[in-house]
């Protein structure tokens, strides 16, 4: 029993450099992948509150460019009221110049 705990031991010190190695570059990747994250949901919450404050200014300006017209429909005439009353009204300047 002796010499397998003497040989499990230098097994495991044999590998511990490695492993330990191993162990800080998980730890550096887990980091900088964090760090990144992190960074990119700053990035983008900052983005979007100057998106809403300076982007909403040139929709403001946009919306204040294009002029609503409103027309009261009573005094529009459609095509075909128009083609109606061009018609009477040549039928009635025919029959007053015969």
């Amino acid at each position: 029993m002796s010499q397998e705990k003497i040989d499990a031991y230098k097994k495991e010190k044999s590998g511990r450099k490695e492993a330990i190695a191993k162990h800080k570059k998980k730890v550096k990747i887990a980091k900088i992948s964090s760090i990144v994250v992190v960074v990119a949901i700053v990035a983008a919450i900052v983005g979007s509150i100057l998106w809403n404050n300076f982007g909403g200014a040139n929709s403001e300006a946009a919306e204040a460019a294009s002029v609503e017209v409103s027309v009261d429909e009573s005094s529009v005439d459609t095509s075909v009221e128009a083609a109606a009353e061009t018609s009477v009204e040549d039928a009635a300047s025919e029959a007053s110049s015969n």
